[in-house]
């Protein structure tokens, strides 16, 4: 008798005691095509069949699994997922949806049986099944709504729904996800789907632009009668025009008289004007030249004044040069000074009296300043030397004198010295 291990169409996988297996005389499971058998010793996979009659005991054959062993059953035929998220917001606040298809199947039969082992609980008979719908509820949770709700919350609802190279960026996003998650559960991705239903928008796209192109419609309508209002305006000002011609002419031409004789007055003023101007320019230009005249006068006088100067300094020089030759430079200069006091009034003259007075004594006052000045060095000198003498003498005791005085100004002169270095004494001839 076959065991039959799926309780629902979409079961993918069972784990089954092997207690559960029917049959009296003889248990057995017999692989059906695109299914594995995993034999599941104390929580771990001990051998993976494949294909072929599995005998788990019985009266008549024991079989060839031992006692406390289970048999995980597993479907390894592509199966189709009908996924969806209907509640999606974009940052405008507008609710789109999205759905498509997965189809997988089971590729690494030990890494899946750790999934059926880890998202599944077993039931009062041990029993541990895991269908289609756990897979999606897995897949919901830990890929579709964290790659869908944050991609599509950031943007807006026209972007994402003109933009076809965002939505294949987030399609993108959204397949690496789940062939990643699959394959960690064990599981190849065999197709992969997306369909999005971008809710109203594209309604409302419609009617928008049917709402402009009414609009438009109508604001040409309205421009149509705004038309003919402003042609038919256009024509009672033509005929009004055409009533009032003779008139306007006439104040034409009055007008154009007038202008006329206001600029035939402006342009008397502007000749009048220039003619001040040129008057002006000429009186200005005329006072110029007789200044320049005076001036050349003044000059011209000025130059002969200074040429007779310079005639009278030239006789002079002469009779100094003269002068000087003939009786010498102290009869020139007296002559000179002679000249120059001549020149001076009585008070000046007493006045430089004064002064040179005033120099000689200072020229006095000055030598005998200098004189003091040098007897007292002097005088200074003479002792200092007498001091180093006396100090010499009483270090040399009664060695014989180095010093001697000099006959002429009592100065200390060194003993073997021939002249005196103070006054220039001969010290031969003592």
């Amino acid at each position: 008798m076959v065991f039959k291990w799926k309780r629902e169409a979409d079961d993918i996988a069972r784990v089954v005691p092997k207690k559960d297996v029917k049959g009296f005389f003889s248990k057995a499971v017999i692989l059906s095509p695109n299914e594995k058998a995993a034999m599941v010793k104390n929580g771990v996979v001990d051998e993976i069949v494949e294909s072929g009659k599995l005998h788990v005991g019985g009266l008549l054959k024991p079989g060839n699994i031992g006692k406390d062993v289970d048999v995980a059953m597993m479907d390894t035929s592509p199966k189709d997922l009908q996924w969806a998220q209907t509640e999606l917001w974009t940052r405008d606040n507008q609710k789109v949806a999205c759905n498509g298809l997965l189809r997988f199947r089971i590729q690494d039969t030990k890494r899946f049986f750790q999934m059926l082992y880890a998202y599944t609980t077993p039931d009062k008979k041990g029993t541990r099944a895991l269908s289609i719908q756990d897979i999606y509820k897995r897949l919901e949770s830990e890929v579709l709504t964290l790659v869908l709700e944050p991609e599509v919350r950031q943007e807006d609802i026209e972007k994402l729904y003109g933009n076809r190279d965002l939505r294949l960026n987030i399609e993108n996003e959204l397949e690496m996800r789940l062939r990643s998650t699959l394959s960690m559960w064990g599981l190849e991705m065999l197709k992969y789907t997306v369909q999005w239903e971008l809710g109203s928008y594209g309604k409302v796209m419609q009617a928008t632009n049917d709402f402009q192109t009414r609009e438009e419609l109508a604001e040409l309508d309205t421009l149509a009668v705004e038309g003919d209002i402003e042609r038919r305006g256009r024509e009672d000002v033509a005929g009004l025009r055409a009533d009032h011609a003779t008139v306007a002419t006439e104040k034409d031409f009055h007008r154009d008289q007038k202008l006329k004789d206001v600029r035939s007055d402006l342009e008397a003023e502007r000749l009048q004007y220039e003619a001040d101007m040129q008057e002006a320019r000429e009186a200005i230009s005329l006072k110029e030249e007789l200044k320049l005249a005076k001036a050349r006068g003044t000059r011209a006088e000025l130059e002969v004044e200074q040429d007779m100067k310079d005639r009278d300094h030239g006789r002079d020089m002469e009779y100094l040069k003269h002068i000087t030759e003939a009786g010498g430079k102290d009869v020139a200069k007296t002559v000179s000074e002679g000249r120059e006091y001549g020149r001076m009034s009585p008070e000046q003259l007493e006045a430089l009296a004064k002064v040179k007075q005033s120099e000689a004594i200072a020229k006095e006052d000055r030598v005998s300043f200098m004189m003091e000045v040098e007897d007292r060095e002097r005088a200074d000198s003479y002792r200092r030397q007498e001091l180093d003498a006396s100090m010499m003498g009483a270090a040399q005791g009664k060695k014989s004198p180095t010093v001697r005085k000099c006959p002429g100004c009592g100065s200390t002169i060194p003993s073997e010295a021939s002249f005196c270095s103070q006054c220039g004494k001969k010290l031969t001839d003592i």
